[in-house]
């Protein structure tokens, strides 16, 4: 079965989720697996939990910075 994404969303180093353009996609953010990037090509074991740390935390505070300006 499936249980693994390798990647799949273009997103800039704030997690900002970009559009085939490069244009940033207002309020869309990249974390978790979509992330996939990180590792190159290959899975390696463990990625995942990493990748939804780093680029959760990220994501979580330019959601969070978004918020606040839209309040």
């Amino acid at each position: 079965g499936i249980h693994y994404t390798m990647g799949g969303v273009l997103f800039n180093t704030r997690a900002e989720a970009l559009a085939r353009s490069g244009a940033v996609i207002p309020a869309l953010y990249a974390a978790g697996e979509v992330t996939g990037g990180v590792h190159g090509a290959n899975r390696l074991g463990g990625n995942s939990t990493s990748e939804t740390v780093t680029f959760g935390r990220i994501a979580g505070r330019g959601a969070a910075s978004f918020a606040k300006k839209k309040a």
